[in-house]
């Protein structure tokens, strides 16, 4: 099992790492795992969590 750090969360997203720490205070991201202090991520609940977004397809606007 591989585990993200914060950084690599925020990759993954295409979001800053304030983002990400504010979707981890609101409880949107799966649930965290402390490593000697620090937060890391399973890396297949994050791409679970990014198959699970919803996708809104582009619309032609006139």
């Amino acid at each position: 099992m591989k585990l993200l750090d914060i950084k690599a969360v925020a990759e993954r997203l295409s979001c800053s790492v304030r983002t990400v720490e504010r979707l981890k205070k609101d409880g949107k991201l799966p649930p965290h795992r402390l490593v000697l202090g620090c937060h890391r991520w399973p890396e297949e609940e994050i791409e679970a969590y990014i198959r699970a977004l919803p996708r809104f397809d582009a619309v032609e606007v006139r």
